[in-house]
């Protein structure tokens, strides 16, 4: 007969439910780096207490977030494997990753990369054998049975070719990874927008979190008028902030709980503060110096209501209120103002390498991926091109420069 865990009751542990008949359930569920959820559930024994049961979630909390390779064979050899290679190769590049990115190459490598190559020897790595992965990793599916999204993919496959030729590199062999290609999705793909704000939109966003939320405006107009990564912006601390000179230098960032004295692209850089911006930290600086509440965390910007420092987690309720109030109805994040700065600027002509300058990103490409044109500028751009093709004057004059003609 099948289990009703609905007829469960809650106990005082997380996570951990009693049956009617007495036993206790344990249930874990985390994040996939594909943003969906995997959840596993376990009865315990009879006679398993709260206490046993909630360390025994802990256990399966983490065999779900890492599982266990597929066991493949290995092959009867001293050589060296890739999977030990890789292991080797994780354990030195933490030391200089932050704990996000460190978390990603460790799920890319237990969940997608090991249980198919793991068990090559190093030199037995080529050509041939990446271009069976990437068929391979074309072919996975999602619980849910729906194909990975193809950025996904191609993130295991930026992964696996930093491993391959700091392996060959190591090893003074052929680079493997020569004219492989990535994998993608064999269908066709649907139409993917980048979610941003029109600036109507930014500025109804901001007078709603002044109006409802004003101890959090700070720390939502350094993201709206910055574009600031959240991780940056809850690393500041207040000798980073100039409020004479009017400019914010990005020089730390919070990542996992963890404040580094880096940034993602271990680069600093100056952003000048708007003038509305200056005034909201000056205000900001003002209330905190007067709170009452005791600073656990010295010289930072932005504290939690305990007094520690806040992390970036803490504003994923503020996000849906704030919506709700300013009248938005699309998802919005420190993300999404990050990409709607980039898009903003670009539509005032703002030249690329001065917007890289401002956000901080590693590559013109990325701040061209960043842009999310939306319906409404793509509109005016059209009409701009049905009016010039309307009724042409007499004597058509190329316009080459501003104040300029041919």
């Amino acid at each position: 007969m099948p289990i009703d865990y609905k007829t469960a009751k809650r106990t005082r542990q997380p996570g951990v439910t009693r049956l009617p008949d007495g036993r206790l359930v344990i249930r874990a569920s985390i994040r996939l780096p594909d943003g969906t959820r995997a959840n596993q559930r376990e009865i315990m024994p009879a006679g398993t207490t709260e206490l046993e049961a909630a360390k025994a979630r802990i256990g399966l909390t983490a065999k779900l977030r890492h599982p266990p390779p597929t066991p493949t064979p290995l092959r009867p050899t001293t050589d060296l494997t890739f999977e030990l290679y890789a292991r080797q190769w994780l354990a030195l590049r933490v030391r200089h990753v932050t704990p996000s990115t460190a978390e990603t190459y460790l799920a890319a490598l237990e969940r997608f990369i090991v249980p198919r190559l793991g068990h090559l020897r190093c030199t037995d790595i080529n050509r041939q054998a990446l271009e069976a992965w990437v068929v391979w990793a074309e072919g996975l599916r999602q619980g849910s049975g729906k194909p990975y999204a193809q950025d996904t993919m191609r993130q295991w496959f930026r992964a696996l070719l930093t491993i391959l030729r700091d392996m060959a590199a190591d090893m003074d062999l052929q680079d493997p990874t020569r004219r492989v290609r990535a994998p993608e999705r064999p269908e066709q793909q649907p139409i993917r927008e980048q979610n941003t704000l029109t600036g109507d939109q930014m500025r109804s966003l901001l007078a709603a979190c002044q109006e409802k939320f004003p101890q959090r405006l700070a720390e939502v107009a350094v993201m709206a008028l910055t574009g600031a990564r959240a991780g940056e912006v809850y690393g500041l601390k207040w000798d980073a902030v100039d409020l004479d000179a009017g400019r914010i230098t990005i020089k730390r960032a919070v990542s996992r709980s963890e404040l580094l004295e880096r940034t993602k692209t271990k680069a600093h850089r100056v952003i000048p503060m708007h003038p509305d911006l200056k005034a909201i930290l000056k205000a900001h600086k003002e209330r905190q110096e007067v709170s009452d509440v005791e600073c656990l965390a010295p010289g930072m910007v932005f504290l939690a209501d305990n007094g520690k420092m806040r992390d970036p987690k803490s504003a994923k309720k503020l996000w849906g209120a704030l919506c709700k109030a300013a009248g938005i109805t699309q998802r919005v994040g420190p993300q999404v103002l990050r990409r709607s700065l980039n898009t903003l600027l670009l539509l005032e002509g703002v030249d690329r390498v001065t917007l890289r300058a401002i956000l901080g990103h590693s590559s013109e490409s990325m701040t061209q991926r960043y842009a999310g044109i939306g319906d409404a500028a793509k509109a005016d751009a059209i009409l701009k091109v049905g009016s010039a093709t309307q009724e042409p004057p007499k004597r058509p004059k190329l316009v080459l420069l501003r104040g300029g003609s041919r």
